[in-house]
């Protein structure tokens, strides 16, 4: 299995939404409302796609989410 890492970006305009998935993202969520979005990439790609990210002219913040993105195993 592959591990993987959320991220939250928030930008200015929708369209950069495109540039966001061809840098590697795999968005997950799109918020135009409120301008962000949610989506992961593979934790050994994290910090260069991040800074491929950040790069991009209308993107405001990039975070990492809290939450683990590990299988979830809910047997007791």
């Amino acid at each position: 299995m592959v591990s993987r890492k959320g991220m939250i970006i928030f930008f200015q305009t929708p369209k950069v939404v495109a540039e966001i998935e061809k840098a590697g993202v795999h968005v997950v969520y799109k918020n135009d409302k409120r301008n962000y979005l949610t989506g992961y990439v593979d934790s050994a790609q994290f910090e260069k796609v991040k800074k491929q990210v950040e790069a991009i002219k209308n993107v405001r913040k990039v975070e990492e989410s809290l939450q683990d993105m590990q299988e979830l195993d809910f047997k007791e």
